[in-house]
């Protein structure tokens, strides 16, 4: 080492060279990204750092807790926004660090594939381009203090002036380049007529547990050049982005009518009617709760469910449900968003024997249709089950299990566990989107959900 010193003394110049290329691989390093053009491009494993921006449902921060994203008319909706209409988004979130923080918003108009258009914030935002978060409340006599958020737009401060797909961006003022929250959102147009017809997979093979979804797209009112290359279609199923078919050219054209009658490429799984439990109330053993008992050590109140058992060779069974979605709710509460409690929910689910090859996880909206480790099942070799402890915010909850193969992030299997079958009650979503050859953008010009049993 005595020896390397006066080298660098003697030849500066050998020192400056060192520290470039340290600095452009540290650069190329940071500002890695995935070419991805799939409609999904969630995966934990592609990003560099925890705070790359994701153009996907994400959370950055572990403190962040229940982020709620909704039309305001409803709060079991998906945040979609008609084009210049009077309806509001609405997103909220508890953050449990012990100080207040200046959080601010802004938008990013993205491309069909959810990668950033070459709109400038000024082409697709009226006024402001960011804006903080003026409405916070503490959180009242509850276990676990939380600060909770709450965000309406549009806004006198901001407002979307074109239609497409957005992400909007949650980030601390004194960290810009750090984001905390990033929720992707639709503002769409009816410029077009979509007719939806759900139906059995018309595949013999199928016929029992796939459902295929056949649609239309009139433009009869609306004039589109070319629409083999200038139309997109998305096909979703319960608002389900890990697993929308995109892709589809219209298999007929007559005149202004776009016939979507495929046999193959348009079907989904039928899955299952979604597990539930209700967990409003800590003062009895409500739906699907088998023992609520408050830890006097850790200040919690723990939540045992029912243990669960695999449905995936048991008859169907129809029953209501919220086609995976949540809602946030404490009946002895006149304001959910402060006084609900956070709790320990355990979750069980009986096998004789450990799946190897892969894992298991709780899966639906409250897992934001992702595989995170937070929801990976263990197994107990002594009690022959899978189980998991999740902290929740009081209400009622829709989930499943889902089996993951190795090495697989973005994929996995329902009907593992849980079955797959015709009758079982979806909702499916049909996006249509133009590239105007005038235009450097893609708007959503039409967008419409059919009910499999409405």
């Amino acid at each position: 080492m005595n020896k390397l010193i006066p080298l660098f003394l003697k030849k500066p110049q050998l020192l400056i060279f060192l520290f470039l290329i340290i600095s452009f691989s540290f650069l190329g390093f940071k500002g890695k990204s995935v070419n991805n053009n799939s409609i999904s491009t969630d995966s934990t494993d592609v990003y560099v750092n925890d705070n790359y921006l994701r153009y996907d449902d994400y959370i950055y921060k572990d403190n962040i807790k229940t982020v709620l994203f909704h039309n305001l008319r409803d709060e079991l909706s998906y945040p979609t926004l008609p084009l210049n209409s009077t309806e509001k988004l609405k997103l909220s979130f508890d953050d449990f660090a012990p100080n207040l923080k200046t959080y601010y918003y802004t938008f990013i108009h993205c491309n069909v594939n959810w990668t950033p258009s070459d709109l400038s914030p000024n082409q697709y935002l009226d006024n402001y381009t960011e804006d903080d978060i003026k409405e916070y409340k503490y959180s009242f006599n509850t276990d676990k203090a939380f600060i909770h958020y709450n965000l309406v737009f549009p806004n006198e401060n901001i407002n979307l002036k074109l239609s497409g797909n957005y992400i909007i961006k949650i980030y601390d003022v004194d960290y810009p380049d750090q984001p905390v929250i990033t929720k992707r959102f639709l503002v769409y147009e009816n410029k077009v007529n979509i007719n939806i017809t759900p139906k059995p997979s018309v595949n013999p093979n199928e016929r029992f547990s796939r459902q295929e979804i056949d649609f239309e797209v009139n433009h009869n009112n609306y004039e589109i050049s070319n629409p083999y290359q200038s139309i997109t279609v998305i096909l979703m199923q319960n608002y389900r982005w890990d697993n929308a078919i995109s892709g589809l050219k219209p298999k007929y054209i007559n005149g202004s009518l776009l016939d979507y009658n495929y046999e193959a490429v348009n079907v989904f799984d039928g899955n299952n009617e979604f597990r539930n439990f209700d967990i409003k109330s800590m003062n009895f053993n409500s739906q699907n709760v088998y023992r609520v008992q408050y830890d006097n050590t850790e200040k919690i109140m723990n939540i045992l469910l029912y243990e669960d058992t695999p449905r995936a060779y048991k008859k169907h069974y129809a029953q209501p449900d919220l086609n995976g979605n949540f809602l946030v709710k404490r009946d002895e509460s006149n304001d959910t968003e402060t006084d609900a409690e956070y709790v320990n929910v355990t979750f069980n689910l009986k096998r004789d024997t450990l799946r190897y090859g892969g894992n298991i996880y709780l899966f639906g909206k409250f897992t934001d249709w992702k595989f995170k480790d937070e929801f990976k099942m263990a197994y107990d070799t002594i009690n022959k089950n899978y189980h998991q402890t999740v902290l929740l915010k009081q209400g009622y909850y829709n989930y499943m299990y889902c089996f993951v193969k190795d090495g697989s992030k973005n994929v996995g299997d329902i009907s593992y566990i849980e079955g797959t079958y015709y009758e079982t009650e979806n909702d499916y979503t049909v996006l249509v989107y133009y590239r105007n050859p005038m235009e450097n953008f893609d708007q959503l010009i039409g967008m419409k959900t059919k009910n499999t049993n409405r």
